[in-house]
């Protein structure tokens, strides 16, 4: 029987160590179109973010537990790895039975916590738990929660907004549904830059390409995959080709297409970037100049 390491109490106070800039492991066009500290509105959006994600916390707490030394051990340790890797402040993470596309980063930079699902945890192995506890604590590193929260409140994204119009009532959706659109538009491709980071972090933290696939395809297929990686991958290319109509949905998309995150994590996989940050030896890498330019090809549409 192993122990479950758990945080002491210094060990607890040193993570609120300033937070480290990390430009160098994020996306394209990891700045949020608007700038929230620029413009004095952080403060005031956070308030209001922090309200509404408390009446959704709330919920997730009826069919979920903090996990914890003695609940949810484990995803507790894969958590409190991925912090330490990433080196950011250890976050509270909620373990619910919601689905696996449920996971997520919430809160604000401030006030971050994770929603984790128990179908995708119970099954999967450390490296994969790793992947996806490591990609949403690259929210936090790169300070995108508050972005990312305001998105889905205004965006109607995750469910916030009907988090939010249970306390406010119907009057906030004729308040925010004219904007909604516009919400999506002018941030739908920094959200999916943002998603693009969040996966090099959970590969910086599983440190393995072939697990942190594996965790895409059960997050898409909602089971552990029993089909070929590529056929799934050339029905999704199918899908979005660019006689297809259905390659414009990815303009509004929240995330980009899952080909194109497996397509950009193995460009990262193989970049001289992460080979400086895992310490290996990569034959050939690609530069970060060729990397980022991959990248932004990857998140336009079609």
């Amino acid at each position: 029987m192993t122990s479950t390491p758990y945080v002491s109490l210094a060990d607890f106070a040193s993570t609120f160590a300033e937070q480290q800039d990390r430009p160098y492991w994020s996306a394209a066009e990891s700045a949020p179109p608007v700038p929230l500290d620029s413009l004095r509105l952080r403060a005031k959006i956070e308030d209001v973010v922090d309200t509404v994600v408390a009446l959704q916390r709330a919920e997730w707490l009826q069919d979920g537990v903090y996990c914890g030394p003695t609940a949810a051990p484990d995803v507790y340790r894969d958590v409190l790895s991925c912090a330490r890797t990433l080196q950011v402040s250890v976050p509270p993470a909620i373990l619910t039975s919601g689905t696996m596309k449920t996971q997520g980063t919430a809160g604000t930079d401030a006030r971050p916590f994770l929603v984790l699902s128990s179908y995708f945890f119970q099954t999967a192995s450390i490296q994969e738990r790793r992947f996806i506890a490591g990609r949403l604590c690259g929210h936090i590193a790169l300070r995108q929660v508050t972005a990312m929260s305001t998105y889905g409140l205004v965006a109607d994204h995750t469910g916030l907004r009907s988090a939010a119009k249970k306390a406010v009532g119907p009057l906030l959706e004729v308040v925010l549904a004219p904007i909604g659109l516009g919400v999506k538009l002018a941030m739908s491709r920094w959200h999916r830059a943002a998603e693009l980071s969040a996966d090099r972090a959970g590969l910086i933290c599983c440190g393995s390409l072939d697990d942190a696939r594996n965790a895409m395809l059960r997050i898409s297929l909602a089971v552990r995959p029993q089909v070929d990686a590529q056929t799934y991958l050339d029905q999704l290319r199918a899908a979005t080709a660019d006689h297809s109509p259905g390659r414009w949905t990815e303009l509004l998309a929240s995330e980009p297409w899952m080909h194109k995150r497996m397509m950009a994590l193995e460009h990262f996989a193989n970049s001289q970037l992460y080979a400086e940050l895992s310490n290996t030896d990569i034959p050939n890498a690609m530069t970060r100049e060729a990397l980022e330019t991959h990248t932004r090809v990857l998140l336009g549409v079609g």
